[in-house]
């Protein structure tokens, strides 16, 4: 829908590759975790060849804190870690018999916190490193949906998920910030949740369409950021965030695109997650009702229905707290720079005034990346794996020689 609408409309559109190795995988579930393994994630690539090499895990394992040498110097060198270590059950639940927490520590010449973009700040702080950049920084690609209705069954729940991306408006403030448009993971308990609750008639209503729907999300490469916390009270994950005007103005444009694709393309309902906008019901189901279509040219040219429609949603905005925003991409918390005034590792992955101490994971990025993060979080860690090895080898040849 996403290829086949920009072609008409004039618009820069593209398949995207798929992390299978080449081979087709439509189990659709990916999102919670792929059971097959034919979707090439950590599992069945990095922690394999780790293994090979040596590498050993502990499951179960819970970090509190980075343990550090006694020295009084401004950088204190990494010893090791300190956590808990819970056994599982037969059912791979944490146990609950005596015993089964066990307090455990890990001596190790460096150490690479790799919690993710959430938790990776907290442990940062709770081992006493110093920094006003910890936490702060938040990026989320922050998302809006639209669903679209056919007249057929569709079935959006098989299938890959992340097929093809309309990136036509990413720069559409002349800085590389805009919107990209794509299509998204058809799980009826993610997609619908993504929808405002008008009432329980409406929402039954929408959910039994599920099977002749598709679903797409409008993303946008934030410009301004949030920060991660910890609670007061017990220390958990707290995050503050709220979608800048700038972003959301990004955002509300690629819904209003992706409207117009659904549109082009004849489906015969179209629906956003904007709280008090009502869905677009074509006046008859025929996919070339109401429109005529040429390149570079809008839908809502043609149909004064449709374009009134669009301009409601382009009134009415994201209004506030009743929108809601999705997320699947965290980054920027423990950013990388040039300095410790303006960042919390060096361009080597290091924490500023922590020898020792590396951050491998989305954390690191310096800014919101302009497309899906996973390409870039595997180049970044693989970048300061590569320099720690390289650190330890040269470290063992110079005690060789001496």
């Amino acid at each position: 829908v996403l290829l086949e609408g920009a072609r008409k409309l004039g618009w820069s559109a593209k398949a995207v590759p798929q992390n299978t190795g080449g081979e087709a995988h439509n189990c659709g579930y990916c999102t919670l975790g792929c059971g097959s393994c034919g979707k090439k994630g950590p599992t069945e690539t990095f922690l394999p060849d780790a293994a090979k090499a040596g590498a050993e895990f502990m499951e179960g394992f819970d970090c509190a804190e980075i343990m550090f040498d006694d020295a009084a110097s401004s950088e204190r060198q990494a010893i090791g870690v300190r956590g808990t270590w819970t056994a599982r059950d037969s059912s791979g639940n944490p146990a609950r018999y005596v015993g089964a927490k066990q307090e455990v520590i890990i001596k190790a010449k460096r150490v690479i916190v790799s919690c993710g973009t959430l938790a990776s700040p907290l442990l940062l702080l709770r081992s006493g490193i110093k920094n006003s950049h910890i936490g702060r920084h938040l990026h989320l690609h922050p998302v809006s949906f639209v669903a679209a209705v056919w007249n057929e069954d569709v079935r959006p729940w098989e299938g890959s998920i992340l097929t093809s991306v309309v990136n036509e408006f990413e720069n559409l403030d002349g800085e590389w910030y805009g919107a990209k448009l794509e299509a998204t993971t058809m799980l009826p308990s993610l997609l619908l949740a993504g929808f405002p609750w008008r009432s329980g008639l409406e929402s039954k209503e929408f959910a039994a369409k599920m099977k002749r729907m598709t679903g797409y999300i409008s993303l946008s490469r934030d410009r301004y950021g949030g920060r991660i916390y910890p609670d007061p009270k017990d220390g958990r994950i707290r995050v503050a965030y709220t979608p800048s005007k700038h972003d959301k103005k990004a955002i509300l444009e690629g819904v209003v695109h992706l409207a117009e694709i659904a549109y082009v393309e004849g489906a015969k309902e179209i629906h956003t997650s904007l709280p008090t906008v009502p869905a677009f019901v074509r006046p008859s189901s025929t996919p070339d009702s109401s429109i005529t279509v040429s390149s570079n040219a809008s839908p809502s040219v043609n149909d004064p229905t449709f374009r009134s429609w669009l301009d409601i949603i382009r009134k009415t905005g994201f209004p506030s707290p009743a929108s809601r925003f999705a997320s699947a991409h965290q980054m920027g918390t423990c950013r990388m720079g040039t300095t410790a005034k303006n960042s919390v590792i060096d361009p080597r992955g290091q924490v500023w005034g922590a020898k020792g101490v590396y951050v491998c994971d989305a954390s690191a990025f310096p800014s919101a990346s302009g497309v899906n993060p996973m390409i870039t979080n595997m180049g970044i860690s693989r970048g300061v794996a590569r320099g720690v090895a390289e650190e330890l080898l040269g470290q063992a040849e110079e005690r060789a020689r001496l």
